[in-house]
């Protein structure tokens, strides 16, 4: 059982190449304790979905932005697309389409909000504008 709940609580940090040893201490540090949270909200999501999805954050993506103390932490972007995960897994069907239809999410940074669904993987872009989960939760609603 302990084993099943640790694989539907995997979140991964994405991490590519050189880029993780171009990070500075203080990114690091930041990824570290973003770690926690992330994890935290795959929990909640997986839960109300009956999912074992894989979450990720696209940290190199996020470079420029983690240097900005003006700008939330990634783990914020990413509970853009667990709220509407679970917001959609509240009805049946919803539940439904998320098990069949999403294995991993993957949020990245960037300068317009898009979202996309191939092969299982849901990946939510998102600039640093205050967006909410309501985006999310539509795209969701139109096109599970």
């Amino acid at each position: 059982m302990k084993a099943m709940l640790a694989m539907m609580v995997m979140a991964v940090p994405l991490v590519q190449g050189h880029a993780a040893q171009a990070q500075s201490l203080r990114q690091r540090d930041m990824i570290a304790s973003d770690a926690v949270k992330v994890g935290e909200l795959a929990k909640e999501a997986n839960q109300a979905c009956g999912t074992g999805i894989t979450f990720q954050v696209d940290y190199p993506s996020y470079a420029g932005v983690l240097d900005d103390d003006n700008n939330q932490k990634p783990w914020a972007y990413l509970a853009n697309a667990t709220d509407a995960l679970k917001r959609v897994c509240r009805t049946d069907d919803g539940k439904k389409a998320v098990q069949a239809k999403i294995r991993s999410v993957t949020v990245s940074h960037g300068n317009a909000e898009a979202e996309t669904l191939a092969d299982g993987e849901f990946h939510y872009t998102v600039p640093y504008r205050g967006y909410g989960p309501s985006t999310v939760i539509k795209w969701l609603e139109s096109n599970l």
